[in-house]
Formats: C-alpha cells, structure tokens, sequence
C-alpha cells in the first residue's frame, strides 16, 4: 500500500486562494503581480493630451473644409511649427503676427487651425498694440511642437491625396463630357448631312 508524503509546502499551496500572491509551485514563494519599472511622467500624459487635441482639431474640422484651402492652411502651419522645431532657439521663428495677410487669410479664418495653435502650446500675447501668436520653446512645449508637426505631415499628405484624386476624377468627368459633346456634333453634322443629300434627290 502506498502512501502520499505531505510537507508543509504542499499543505499551503493546498490552503492558499486563487489569485495574485499564489506561490509558484517550483520554488516555493510567492508569485507577486507585475509592476512596470517606470509609469509615464507628467511632462509625457502633457504630451499624449495635446496629441490628442492637435488631431482632434485637424480630424473633426480642419480636414472637413474644402481640400485646396485645408491643405493650404496644414502646409503653412507645417511651415511655422517646422521652423521652431528645427531653429528652437532663434527668436524670429518664435512667433508670428495675427495681421500677416499670409497667415490671416490662409491659416487663422481656416475652422480648426485656432484651436490646433492652443493644442500645439501658442499663445496670444499683445506686442506694440499688435496682437502676436507666440509659441511655447520650454523643454515640454518643444516635445508638443514635434508631435503636432507629426500629425501635421500626416495629413499634408492625407489631403494632398484627397486633392489630386479629386483633380483627377474632375478631368476625367470633363473628359467624359467633352468626349459627348463631340459624339453630339458629329449626329448633328451627319444629320445635316443626310438631308443636304434628299434636297438633291
């Protein structure tokens, strides 16, 4: 007849709850759950926000204006936001003025491009009575620069496609419509035509 030995490790893996803290069955000791070494730090959930803010503006209300101004406005934004984040410490790049003709008519009266400069880290500030946009170059304000001008060339190049697939369908309707009218004068010229010739009979 044989017999079953139990040992004190084996009567408390027996007693112990499903769940976290079970012992592993090899050694002995308790399995505890896993902890990441490192969580995110303010300055990066800081980041992660204003991501989602720069997209939020260019999905839901930059993007839906009509593409040849939408894209307009996204390139001369890439422009501006680029220029910061290659020269960062040059003052000239730092901000720019509302009354620009420029950047008024294609940049701030575009619905959404207000509202992507505040998500980007820009702020207005009143300079000699002259209301400029100036943009945040601390060591955070840098990191939201660079994400915005990823999310910038992303759809630079979104609505770059939209436009010239809308370019390209226009020719191919006008094709099509050019492609009729011919068809239509010529009927009409045979038309003409077949009754010069029963004048003649």
């Amino acid at each position: 007849e044989k017999f079953s030995v139990v040992t004190a490790s084996t009567m408390e893996q027996e007693k112990a709850p499903a769940g976290d803290n079970v012992p592993d069955s090899v050694s002995g000791k308790l399995a505890l759950p896993y902890v990441p070494d490192t969580f995110p730090t303010a300055e990066e959930f800081a980041v992660a926000d204003a991501r989602k803010l720069v997209l939020r503006a260019l999905d839901t209300k930059v993007s839906q204006q009509e593409t040849s101004s939408a894209l307009q406005a996204v390139r001369l934004a890439l422009k501006l936001v680029g220029n910061i984040v290659d020269h960062p410490t040059e003052p000239k790049y730092q901000q720019f003025k509302s009354s620009n003709q420029a950047i008024s008519v294609k940049l701030l009266r575009v619905p959404g491009m207000t509202e992507l400069l505040v998500a980007a880290g820009f702020r207005t500030k009143v300079v000699e009575f002259q209301e400029h946009w100036v943009a945040d170059v601390s060591e955070q304000g840098l990191r939201v620069l660079k994400t915005t001008h990823d999310g910038l060339s992303q759809y630079e190049q979104l609505l770059s496609a939209r436009l010239v697939s809308a370019q390209k369908q226009r020719q191919e309707q006008l094709a099509g419509a050019n492609a009729s009218r011919l068809q239509t004068l010529a009927e009409i010229e045979a038309d003409k035509a077949e009754r010069k010739d029963r004048s003649w009979r």
